[in-house]
């Protein structure tokens, strides 16, 4: 009898774990749709705003006072879009394990592995490179779209009242010759960054603004509003994107 108490209180707390993180999973997407998009909006906005050397902390807070309801339908529908796309990276694996048996494969090397067998270490390495080759080719339209819906915050940092497929679409347009340069700007940056990370990550509080910045002035520059950026200029990304 005591063992099936003990029985029932460790399924209770099993059951009461799992709730806490699936509550805490929910919060999270709470906050990601209805917190840190509309912020993420409101940022593209005060980078937009400071070109014009606008640099009041409110416009962080900018989707808030606005639509804020479109700007949280927009931004989960993209965000949903891309994700979508992303579950292709997953086809590779799950033919695997279903047509394949690569799961039984995996299981037979693994403890000839250990005996240091060295053909079977190279089918491990072979199977595993495999995978991750094709993963990464099943998840380039995913990458495709990411570029294809990068400007879709900055337009509704200028329309916040913009309808859902009227902001992707203007955005697909936006990027067409330029996802390469996006690409490239995007590369420009790593040196930065791993130095950045050297200092504790102490330098990405003062690097990020300055990247932030410089994609704020690629929105303006490919969005065709005329502005002069010359500043920017160091032969390579800055100056005009479309020609990359």
């Amino acid at each position: 009898m005591q063992g099936t108490n003990l029985a029932a209180r460790s399924d209770i707390r099993i059951i009461a774990i799992y709730a806490v993180i699936g509550i805490m999973f929910l919060v999270g997407i709470g906050i990601s749709i209805f917190v840190a998009a509309p912020l993420k909006v409101g940022l593209k906005h005060f980078m937009l705003r400071s070109a014009d050397m606008d640099t009041n902390l409110d416009n962080l807070m900018y989707p808030f006072r606005t639509n804020y309801k479109n700007i949280v339908w927009v931004t989960f529908v993209k965000n949903l879009y891309i994700g979508l796309w992303s579950l292709l990276g997953f086809v590779p694996m799950v033919i695997g394990l279903w047509k394949f048996g690569l799961a039984e494969k995996i299981a037979e090397l693994l403890p000839l592995v250990q005996n240091d067998s060295v053909s079977a270490a190279m089918s491990l390495s072979a199977i595993s490179s495999g995978v991750l080759i094709l993963t990464i080719i099943f998840m380039i339209p995913a990458f495709i779209k990411e570029l294809q819906y990068s400007m879709v915050e900055y337009i509704l940092a200028e329309n916040p009242n913009m309808p859902r497929a009227k902001a992707i679409g203007k955005s697909k347009e936006m990027m067409v010759g330029n996802k390469w340069g996006y690409v490239k700007l995007t590369f420009s940056f790593l040196g930065w960054q791993f130095l950045a990370n050297t200092a504790c990550c102490i330098g990405n509080f003062l690097l990020a603004p300055y990247i932030e910045q410089t994609f704020a002035q690629m929105y303006l520059e490919i969005s065709g509003q005329g502005k002069d950026y010359s500043g920017y200029d160091y032969q390579n990304p800055f100056v005009d994107f479309r020609n990359m």
